[in-house]
């Protein structure tokens, strides 16, 4: 089944708000636009009138993937996906498969963090297997594996519903769009090593603590290696990239006190971090954190 990027992007929004917000579900064609057109959890981001959005409707339905439904003494059409009945997918495939129309190609890791909405995977293994059953399915191959990167441990998992327009999947050498990937997936995977790695030799790192700045990767490293151990349940759950700088949203927890925080990396030409910045929300995490590290970094925190 080959989609248009516009019936891919209708598709995915119906499935994640039915998932998601089931009591703003159905959509009406203007809010079906604005999930479209939403500028966070999308992959890329579009702009799409009423024109590009029935067109994908009219699509789906030509599918029979999408219905109309009319709400009690209402006139205005609404419209609800089909996938259970027409691909007998149940909920947890039909989060994974909605990410993926939505964000383009992610790791096992990355769509777990960003599922939570939708359904509840207690282990990336457990998103494995979905995968696995995504890929061999008895309607047909609806996801698959990219190729390994270059310098990348996990690999990268896409829909199989056309083909992906999402930047992601581009040649970004000329643009350097891109550059945050080899330090975002090696924090995910634990793998702190490749991570300070991709710190320049006189990085600046500004913590969210301190006033003062931490200079050169050597100790910023040491900083980076003690927040791996303080934090719990670490997940990256957005991306915001502009070549040469690029915002990672997180989420975590130190012991009973859940935290959000943006880690807002500047690179150089040749990719390497020359500026780390940390941001953490709310305050009592914020002091949870800074007590955990002086207790990791035996009181030199």
């Amino acid at each position: 089944m080959q989609l248009s990027p516009q019936a891919q992007r209708v598709l995915g929004c119906l499935v994640e708000k039915a998932l998601a917000t089931p009591d703003h579900y159905p959509l009406s064609l203007n809010a079906l636009r604005s999930a479209c057109n939403q500028s966070t959890g999308r992959d890329p981001i579009v702009d799409y009138g009423d024109d590009e959005v029935r067109a994908g409707l009219d699509e789906l339905k030509g599918r029979e993937l999408v219905r109309s439904e009319y709400a009690r003494r209402s006139r205005v059409p609404k419209s609800a996906h089909r996938l259970a009945e027409q691909l007998d997918l149940d909920e947890a495939e039909q989060a994974l498969l909605a990410l993926l129309l939505l964000r383009g190609p992610q790791t096992a890791g990355e769509l777990r963090s960003r599922a939570s909405r939708m359904h509840d995977f207690p282990s990336i293994e457990a998103v494995e297997r979905v995968l696995g059953r995504l890929a061999d399915h008895r309607f047909g191959e609806l996801a698959g594996q990219l190729p390994r990167e270059p310098g990348r441990r996990e690999v990268r998992w896409t829909h199989l519903l056309g083909d992906d327009t999402s930047p992601d999947t581009q040649d970004h050498s000329g643009d350097g769009s891109g550059r945050y990937r080899p330090f975002h997936d090696a924090v995910l995977a634990g793998d702190l090593d490749t991570a300070v790695a991709q710190l320049s030799l006189d990085v600046v790192f500004h913590s969210p603590a301190v006033h003062r700045p931490y200079h050169g990767r050597e100790t910023t490293g040491a900083v980076l290696r003690a927040v791996a151990r303080v934090f719990e349940d670490f997940a990256y759950t957005d991306v915001l990239d502009a070549g040469d700088r690029a915002g990672l949203v997180f989420k975590a927890r130190v012991g009973d006190r859940e935290l959000e925080g943006v880690d807002y990396l500047r690179f150089d030409d040749q990719g390497r971090i020359v500026e780390l910045t940390v941001m953490i929300r709310p305050l009592s995490a914020l002091q949870a954190v800074v007590e955990a590290m002086r207790e990791t970094l035996g009181g030199q925190g």
